[in-house]
């Protein structure tokens, strides 16, 4: 594991907004993680956790480019941390919804086992394109190792 440089204050990259994009349910995608998840494949209503897929998919950056933000890298070590999602109105098969969000928090924390780490939060809501209703919200952390 490389050596990540311990990063300036991580907290001036709170507010920072993500590009965003958008993400449509495919039938065959629903069907598949259905079947994955052991939920009966076919319904007209998209299973949770697509909540987390549209959201992280259309974020509109790439895993290497938000670790970049933070001074990091995958090599690094960066893990995921918490998760909720907030579910307004269930998601569609075939439905396209825009992705839009940002960083919301940014800690330096240490810890007597792992040292330094940084914990960043990060909030993506999902809107129906059709009507623009907001239909969820998933808020996520990540935890960056601090070695150095």
């Amino acid at each position: 594991m490389s050596e990540a440089p311990v990063a300036e204050d991580p907290s001036g990259q709170v507010g920072r907004r993500f590009p965003g994009g958008e993400f449509v349910i495919e039938p065959w995608r629903a069907w598949l993680v259905a079947d994955v998840v052991l939920d009966e494949p076919g319904g007209t209503v998209a299973h949770p956790v697509f909540v987390w897929m549209a959201a992280t998919g259309a974020m509109g950056l790439s895993w290497d480019e938000l670790f970049a933000w933070f001074g990091s890298t995958a090599a690094d070590g960066p893990v995921f941390g918490e998760h909720e999602t907030s579910i307004h109105r269930p998601l569609v098969v075939g439905a396209t919804y825009a992705v839009s969000g940002g960083i919301t928090s940014a800690d330096r924390k240490s810890g007597r086992t792992a040292g330094a780490f940084d914990l960043v939060g990060y909030e993506l809501e999902l809107r129906d394109k059709a009507d623009g209703v907001h239909v969820a919200t998933c808020w996520n952390s990540i935890v960056f190792p601090r070695r150095g």
